[in-house]
C-alpha cells in the first residue's frame, strides 16, 4: 500500500519531504482509552499550571482526513475542543466547501518578536522602546488599528521576551520615514512577525515590492478630504517640515478660519500678510494664510502629490468623493454667470500636466460629471455645471455660496452634519525592508505585546501583529517536543489517508523542519507514509481574507491526493 500511495504522488508530480526524525507506522502503543487518560494527566512540561483543561482532539477516529492545528488557544482551553470560536467557524466553513462535515475529519492539536529598541506608539503620542514596555510590564494604552482601518488607543494585556533562535530578522521602515544616519527611521522584527499591508497581515519575510505598509500614522476622513482638495488646489506641503500651507484673498478670511477648524487635529495657524502686487497694480495687498503644523501624515501625503514637481496621485481617480471635490472647487474654481446666458463652471489647474488632468477627469466621470480640458483647465457645460453645485452645495458654507450655480444655492443648503469629525484613518505607503541577521549579536533576545480588541499596534516601521492574540503565544520548543508523542499516536491510531497541516507552527513542528509557511505551501510532504499537506491558520485568514483564495488551492490539493488515494 506504501508503494502505492508513493506512486500517486509521483504521477502528480508533488515534491515528497521526509521529516527527520520518528514518523507514524504500524508500531504497537496504547489505544484510545490510555492516551487520552495519560493526556489527561500529563505533567511534562510548565503548561499544566496554567491549563484549564487537557485539548486531546475530536472527531472521526478513523477518518480518512486528519487537521493538525498549532496549539489550543484560550478558547480551546476553556471548551477543551481545538479550533472554537471564530477561527473553528471558519475551518468548518473551508471543511464544509471541500466536502467535509467537521465530524467527519479528525482534529488535533501539536501544542514572534521585536529587537528591545523598536518604538512603539502610546495613546498620548509619545514613543517608547518595546523592551521597556515588556519588562515593566506597561499596562496603559498604545496605539492601534481597528478592522475599520481607524487609529485607537488600546490597552496592553500581555508581555514577551523570548531568544531569537534561528529566525531571520529583518528591518522594516517605509518610504515617507524620516532619515536615521544611513537608514530610515524603522525597527528590527524577526521574519515570522506579521505587518499590516493592504492585502492583510503578512509575515516580514514574505513581504514583496510593490507591498504598502501601514504606517501607523493618518488623517480623520474630513482631514483627509479637505486636505486633498486643498492639494489639489493651490495647496501645498513643504518638503522639509511637511506643513501645509495655503493662502485666500482678504475677502475669504471666514471661508479660510472655516476650514482650519475643519482640520484642527493639524492644528492650523490662520495669519494675514502683505504679498507683492502683479505688474500695474498697487505695490501689495493682504491676503489669508492657513499653515498648519508638521505631521507625520502630511509627510507620507506629500510622497503621493510630489515627485520632481506637484502632481496628482493615480488614486484620485477612483477615490475623489463629493467632499474632496468641494473644498477643491472652493479654492480654485469658479462659476461665471453671464446676462442672458447659463451659468458655466470652470476649475483652474494649470500646475498639472495632461496625464494628470485625466486622472481628474476620471474621478470626475466617476461622481457623474463630464469635463473637458482646455489651456490647462477643466470646463464643464451648462448641464454638468448645475450638476457640479447639486454634488457640491452641501458642503459649501455660506462665505462660498457665491461659487455655486444661483438656482441650486438658493435649493440646496449647507449642511454642516456632512462635515462631522472621526477618527483618523491609517494612511499607506510602500513598505521597505531589509534582511539583517546577525548570528553573531549578543543581544538575542527580542520582544512582543498583546494588544486587547485589534492585536496590533503602532510602531516606528508601520503596524506589527501581536504575537498572538491574548493568552495564545507560540508554545515552545520544549512543550511541543512533550505534546508531539501524543499526537504522533493519534496519527498512528486514525491512520488518515492525508493530514491537512495548518497554521506554521504546526506544520514545522510535525515536519521537523524550519522552512516558512510560504514554502512549505503548495507541495505535498510525507510523514512516514502519510501524505502532509500545508495551508494558513484560519485565525490568519481572519486577518487577511485575502489568502482565502490560497487556501482554498490548498484544499484543493488535499482533495486530489485523496482521490489518488481512492474509496
Amino acid at each position: 500500500m506504501d508503494a502505492q500511495r508513493l506512486a500517486i504522488l509521483e504521477a502528480m508530480g508533488v515534491d515528497v519531504y521526509l521529516p527527520r526524525d520518528h514518523a507514524p507506522g504500524a508500531a504497537a502503543g496504547p489505544g484510545w482509552p490510555e492516551l487520552e487518560q495519560a493526556v489527561r494527566g500529563c505533567r511534562l512540561c510548565s503548561l499544566c499550571e496554567t491549563r484549564t483543561q487537557t485539548v486531546f482532539g475530536t472527531g472521526d477516529r478513523h477518518a480518512r482526513l486528519m487537521v493538525v492545528g498549532e496549539a489550543p488557544g484560550a478558547e480551546e482551553d476553556r471548551q477543551g475542543e481545538p479550533f472554537v470560536g471564530r477561527a473553528g467557524m471558519l475551518l468548518n466553513s473551508m471543511l464544509r466547501a471541500a466536502g467535509f462535515e467537521r465530524g467527519d475529519v479528525y482534529i488535533a492539536n501539536v501544542l514572534k518578536c521585536l529587537r528591545y529598541n523598536a518604538l512603539v506608539q502610546l495613546e498620548d503620542g509619545s514613543w517608547d522602546r518595546i523592551g521597556r514596555l515588556v519588562r515593566s510590564r506597561y499596562s496603559g494604552r498604545v496605539m492601534s488599528v481597528d478592522e475599520m482601518g481607524r487609529i485607537v488607543p488600546r490597552r496592553v494585556v500581555g508581555w514577551y521576551e523570548s531568544r531569537v533562535g534561528n529566525r531571520r530578522v529583518f528591518r522594516l521602515s517605509y518610504c515617507s520615514a524620516k532619515n536615521a544616519g544611513v537608514h530610515r527611521i524603522g525597527i528590527q522584527l524577526t521574519g515570522d512577525h506579521a505587518v499590516m499591508t493592504e492585502r492583510g497581515f503578512v509575515p516580514v519575510e514574505e513581504l514583496v515590492r510593490g507591498d504598502r505598509v501601514a504606517t501607523g500614522q493618518g488623517l480623520s476622513p474630513l482631514a483627509f478630504d479637505v486636505v486633498c482638495g486643498t492639494l489639489l488646489g493651490d495647496g501645498h506641503i513643504r518638503p522639509a517640515t511637511s506643513l501645509l500651507s495655503s493662502s485666500h484673498s482678504a475677502q475669504q478670511r471666514d471661508y479660510a478660519l472655516f476650514k482650519s477648524g475643519l482640520i484642527a487635529e493639524l492644528r492650523p495657524v490662520v495669519g494675514q500678510m502683505q504679498v507683492a502686487a502683479v505688474s500695474g497694480g498697487a505695490k501689495s495687498y493682504p491676503i489669508v494664510q492657513v499653515r498648519t503644523r508638521a505631521h507625520r501624515a502630511l509627510r507620507i501625503l506629500r510622497q503621493d502629490f510630489y515627485a520632481a514637481r506637484k502632481r496628482v496621485p493615480p488614486w484620485i481617480g477612483t477615490r475623489l468623493n463629493e467632499r474632496m471635490l468641494a473644498f477643491w472647487f472652493m479654492d480654485d474654481g469658479h462659476t461665471r454667470i453671464r446676462p442672458g446666458r447659463q451659468p458655466v463652471a470652470e476649475i483652474a489647474t494649470c500646475a498639472f500636466d495632461a496625464h494628470d488632468l485625466s486622472v481628474l477627469v476620471q474621478g470626475l466621470l466617476r461622481l457623474g460629471l463630464r469635463a473637458t480640458i482646455s489651456r490647462g483647465r477643466l470646463y464643464f457645460d451648462v448641464a454638468a455645471t448645475r450638476q457640479l453645485s447639486e454634488r457640491i452645495a452641501p458642503f459649501v458654507p455660506p462665505p462660498m455660496r457665491y461659487k455655486l450655480h444661483p438656482e441650486v444655492a438658493g435649493r440646496i443648503a449647507f449642511d454642516p452634519g456632512r462635515l462631522h469629525r472621526e477618527p483618523a484613518q491609517v494612511l499607506f505607503d510602500d513598505v521597505e525592508v531589509e534582511e539583517v541577521t546577525d548570528r553573531k549579536r549578543t543581544d538575542k533576545s527580542f520582544f512582543c505585546i498583546d494588544v486587547d480588541e485589534t492585536h496590533n499596534f503602532v510602531t516606528a516601521g508601520g503596524v506589527v501583529h501581536n504575537c498572538r492574540p491574548p493568552n495564545n503565544r507560540d508554545p515552545s520548543m520544549e512543550e511541543s517536543d512533550r505534546c508531539l508523542p501524543y499526537l504522533r499516536r493519534q496519527i498512528e491510531l486514525v491512520a488518515p489517508a492525508a493530514i491537512l497541516c495548518v497554521g506554521r507552527i504546526a506544520a514545522q513542528r510535525l515536519l521537523g523542519c524550519e522552512e516558512t509557511l510560504g514554502r512549505l505551501r503548495g507541495r505535498v510532504h510525507r510523514l512516514g507514509a502519510v501524505p502532509v499537506i500545508v495551508t494558513y491558520h484560519p485565525a490568519y485568514l481572519l486577518r487577511s481574507p485575502g489568502e482565502k483564495r490560497k487556501s482554498w488551492a490548498d484544499l484543493q490539493l488535499a482533495l486530489k491526493v485523496l482521490h489518488g488515494h481512492g474509496a
